[in-house]
Protein backbone atom coordinates (compact mmCIF):
# COMPACT_ATOMS: atom_id res chain seq x y z
CA UNK A 1 0.00 0.00 0.00
CA UNK A 2 1.34 3.23 -1.13
CA UNK A 3 -0.11 7.34 -1.43
CA UNK A 4 1.21 9.45 -3.63
CA UNK A 5 -0.27 13.10 -5.03
CA UNK A 6 -1.90 12.70 -8.23
CA UNK A 7 -2.48 9.87 -10.48
CA UNK A 8 0.08 7.55 -11.19
CA UNK A 9 2.54 7.15 -14.87
CA UNK A 10 1.61 5.24 -17.38
CA UNK A 11 2.96 1.87 -17.77
CA UNK A 12 1.71 0.56 -14.27
CA UNK A 13 -1.27 -2.08 -14.93
CA UNK A 14 -1.36 -3.68 -11.91
CA UNK A 15 -1.20 -0.83 -9.64
CA UNK A 16 -4.87 0.13 -8.48
CA UNK A 17 -5.76 3.52 -7.66
CA UNK A 18 -7.90 4.46 -5.01
CA UNK A 19 -8.79 8.63 -4.30
CA UNK A 20 -8.58 9.03 -1.13
CA UNK A 21 -8.91 12.67 -0.28
CA UNK A 22 -8.83 16.33 -1.94
CA UNK A 23 -5.06 17.80 -0.76
CA UNK A 24 -4.51 21.47 -0.64
CA UNK A 25 -0.96 22.50 -1.13
CA UNK A 26 0.39 26.41 -1.05
CA UNK A 27 3.33 28.37 -2.07
CA UNK A 28 5.43 29.35 1.27
CA UNK A 29 7.97 32.48 1.62
CA UNK A 30 10.93 33.19 3.84
CA UNK A 31 8.97 36.40 6.09
CA UNK A 32 11.61 38.55 4.70
CA UNK A 33 10.63 38.85 1.14
CA UNK A 34 7.34 41.31 2.06
CA UNK A 35 4.67 39.08 -0.22
CA UNK A 36 1.95 37.63 0.67
CA UNK A 37 0.06 37.74 -2.89
CA UNK A 38 1.31 36.95 -6.35
CA UNK A 39 -0.51 36.42 -9.02
CA UNK A 40 -0.58 33.28 -11.47
CA UNK A 41 1.39 35.16 -14.18
CA UNK A 42 4.07 36.55 -11.76
CA UNK A 43 4.44 32.64 -10.09
CA UNK A 44 5.28 31.44 -13.53
CA UNK A 45 7.67 34.58 -14.10
CA UNK A 46 9.44 33.68 -11.12
CA UNK A 47 9.89 30.22 -11.87
CA UNK A 48 10.65 30.65 -15.18
CA UNK A 49 13.56 33.31 -13.35
CA UNK A 50 12.18 36.44 -15.35
CA UNK A 51 11.72 37.92 -11.84
CA UNK A 52 14.29 37.56 -9.99
CA UNK A 53 13.94 40.15 -6.90
CA UNK A 54 10.88 40.44 -5.00
CA UNK A 55 10.63 44.21 -5.45
CA UNK A 56 9.31 43.21 -8.73
CA UNK A 57 6.57 42.39 -7.29
CA UNK A 58 5.82 44.94 -4.52
CA UNK A 59 8.01 43.17 -2.10
CA UNK A 60 11.34 44.12 -0.31
CA UNK A 61 14.63 44.22 -2.06
CA UNK A 62 15.93 40.99 -1.68
CA UNK A 63 16.43 38.26 -4.31
CA UNK A 64 14.67 35.36 -4.75
CA UNK A 65 15.65 32.16 -3.81
CA UNK A 66 13.60 28.88 -4.97
CA UNK A 67 13.53 25.91 -3.29
CA UNK A 68 12.10 23.15 -4.83
CA UNK A 69 11.70 19.24 -3.88
CA UNK A 70 14.15 17.08 -5.73
CA UNK A 71 12.58 15.38 -9.17
CA UNK A 72 9.74 13.02 -9.03
CA UNK A 73 8.26 14.03 -5.89
CA UNK A 74 4.19 14.26 -6.18
CA UNK A 75 5.24 18.13 -3.89
CA UNK A 76 6.73 18.90 -7.20
CA UNK A 77 4.78 17.49 -9.64
CA UNK A 78 1.60 18.87 -9.08
CA UNK A 79 2.73 22.82 -8.94
CA UNK A 80 4.16 22.03 -12.22
CA UNK A 81 1.19 20.62 -13.32
CA UNK A 82 -1.27 23.35 -11.88
CA UNK A 83 0.35 26.28 -11.59
CA UNK A 84 3.25 26.26 -13.68
CA UNK A 85 1.57 24.69 -16.47
CA UNK A 86 4.29 22.17 -16.81
CA UNK A 87 6.61 25.33 -17.97
CA UNK A 88 10.60 23.89 -17.24
CA UNK A 89 12.18 25.81 -13.88
CA UNK A 90 14.82 27.88 -13.48
CA UNK A 91 17.81 25.67 -13.34
CA UNK A 92 20.05 24.30 -10.42
CA UNK A 93 22.17 27.12 -9.47
CA UNK A 94 23.42 24.90 -6.09
CA UNK A 95 23.52 21.28 -5.09
CA UNK A 96 23.03 22.41 -1.07
CA UNK A 97 20.58 24.92 -0.19
CA UNK A 98 23.00 26.05 2.34
CA UNK A 99 25.33 27.32 -0.42
CA UNK A 100 22.92 29.23 -2.29
CA UNK A 101 24.63 33.04 -2.58
CA UNK A 102 22.44 35.37 -0.46
CA UNK A 103 23.01 37.92 -2.69
CA UNK A 104 22.01 36.24 -5.90
CA UNK A 105 18.54 34.66 -6.83
CA UNK A 106 18.79 30.59 -7.31
CA UNK A 107 17.47 27.47 -6.93
CA UNK A 108 17.99 24.72 -4.83
CA UNK A 109 16.31 21.01 -4.54
CA UNK A 110 15.73 18.76 -1.01
CA UNK A 111 14.42 15.21 -0.24
CA UNK A 112 11.20 16.28 1.81
CA UNK A 113 9.10 18.81 2.66
CA UNK A 114 10.17 19.19 6.42
CA UNK A 115 13.42 19.85 4.96
CA UNK A 116 11.89 22.40 2.42
CA UNK A 117 10.10 24.52 4.74
CA UNK A 118 12.80 24.81 7.23
CA UNK A 119 14.79 26.04 4.41
CA UNK A 120 12.59 28.66 3.37
CA UNK A 121 12.61 29.53 6.48
CA UNK A 122 15.77 30.22 7.50
CA UNK A 123 17.04 31.96 3.96
CA UNK A 124 16.24 35.53 3.15
CA UNK A 125 13.96 35.87 0.24
CA UNK A 126 13.22 31.71 0.04
CA UNK A 127 10.13 30.73 -2.05
CA UNK A 128 9.10 27.17 -1.84
CA UNK A 129 5.68 24.59 -2.05
CA UNK A 130 4.48 22.44 0.68
CA UNK A 131 0.99 20.43 1.72
CA UNK A 132 -0.87 22.71 3.50
CA UNK A 133 -1.22 21.11 6.52
CA UNK A 134 2.90 21.07 6.97
CA UNK A 135 2.88 24.51 6.21
CA UNK A 136 0.29 25.86 8.59
CA UNK A 137 2.18 24.11 11.48
CA UNK A 138 5.33 25.69 10.35
CA UNK A 139 4.62 29.46 11.59
CA UNK A 140 8.24 30.74 10.46
CA UNK A 141 6.71 31.26 6.92
CA UNK A 142 4.31 32.60 5.16
CA UNK A 143 1.76 31.27 2.75
CA UNK A 144 1.11 33.04 -0.26
CA UNK A 145 -2.09 34.04 -1.65
CA UNK A 146 -2.38 33.24 -5.40
CA UNK A 147 -4.73 35.97 -7.40
CA UNK A 148 -5.94 36.78 -4.01
CA UNK A 149 -7.37 33.59 -2.69
CA UNK A 150 -5.67 31.83 0.20
CA UNK A 151 -5.23 27.96 -0.12
CA UNK A 152 -8.95 26.55 1.39
CA UNK A 153 -11.21 23.84 -0.27
CA UNK A 154 -13.94 26.64 -1.15
CA UNK A 155 -11.05 28.70 -3.09
CA UNK A 156 -10.53 25.32 -4.99
CA UNK A 157 -14.43 24.07 -4.90
CA UNK A 158 -14.75 27.54 -6.59
CA UNK A 159 -11.91 27.21 -9.10
CA UNK A 160 -10.21 30.18 -8.11
CA UNK A 161 -7.36 28.54 -6.22
CA UNK A 162 -5.32 25.80 -8.55
CA UNK A 163 -2.96 24.47 -5.87
CA UNK A 164 -4.75 21.28 -5.31
CA UNK A 165 -4.29 17.21 -6.34
CA UNK A 166 -5.69 13.97 -5.42
CA UNK A 167 -4.66 11.68 -2.90
CA UNK A 168 -4.48 8.18 -4.15
CA UNK A 169 -4.10 4.89 -2.53
CA UNK A 170 -2.10 2.63 -4.44
CA UNK A 171 -2.36 -1.32 -3.89
CA UNK A 172 -0.78 -4.20 -6.29
CA UNK A 173 -3.64 -5.20 -7.45
CA UNK A 174 -6.85 -6.35 -5.17
CA UNK A 175 -5.46 -6.70 -1.49
CA UNK A 176 -7.06 -9.86 0.06
CA UNK A 177 -10.02 -8.67 2.20
CA UNK A 178 -8.50 -9.92 4.92
CA UNK A 179 -5.26 -8.06 4.68
CA UNK A 180 -3.67 -5.31 6.73
CA UNK A 181 -4.00 -3.24 3.80
CA UNK A 182 -7.58 -3.79 3.05
CA UNK A 183 -8.44 -3.12 6.80
CA UNK A 184 -6.26 0.08 6.05
CA UNK A 185 -8.29 1.31 3.21
CA UNK A 186 -11.55 0.70 5.35
CA UNK A 187 -10.14 2.43 8.27
CA UNK A 188 -9.45 5.61 6.14
CA UNK A 189 -13.28 5.52 4.87
CA UNK A 190 -14.51 5.44 8.75
CA UNK A 191 -15.29 8.39 10.75
CA UNK A 192 -12.32 8.19 12.73
CA UNK A 193 -9.62 7.95 9.59
CA UNK A 194 -11.66 11.13 8.27
CA UNK A 195 -11.03 13.24 10.89
CA UNK A 196 -7.13 12.36 11.25
CA UNK A 197 -7.65 13.08 6.97
CA UNK A 198 -9.42 16.51 7.81
CA UNK A 199 -6.82 17.25 10.62
CA UNK A 200 -3.93 17.25 8.23
CA UNK A 201 -6.09 19.97 6.20
CA UNK A 202 -7.46 17.41 3.07
CA UNK A 203 -10.67 16.60 2.40
CA UNK A 204 -11.95 12.97 2.32
CA UNK A 205 -13.26 12.46 -1.13
CA UNK A 206 -16.71 11.08 0.23
CA UNK A 207 -17.17 14.94 1.30
CA UNK A 208 -16.23 16.59 -1.88
CA UNK A 209 -19.47 17.35 -4.86
CA UNK A 210 -17.30 14.58 -7.04
CA UNK A 211 -16.19 11.37 -4.71
CA UNK A 212 -16.17 8.98 -7.26
CA UNK A 213 -13.35 11.43 -9.16
CA UNK A 214 -12.63 12.91 -5.94
CA UNK A 215 -12.72 16.61 -7.83
CA UNK A 216 -13.94 20.00 -6.41
CA UNK A 217 -17.51 21.19 -8.05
Amino acid sequence: LAFSDGPKSDGRPQLLPRPVALSLFALVVNKDAGVQDLSLKQIRSIYAGKITNWSQVKGNNVPIHLVSRNPGSGTRTTPERQVLDNKPLLAVTANDCTALDVNKPGRCEVSDTETLLNTVASTPGALGHSEVGAATAHDDVQQIRIDGYPATLEGADEGAYPYWQTEYAYTYGEPPANSLAAGFLRYLANEVGKDIIRSHGDRPCAELAKPLLCRPS
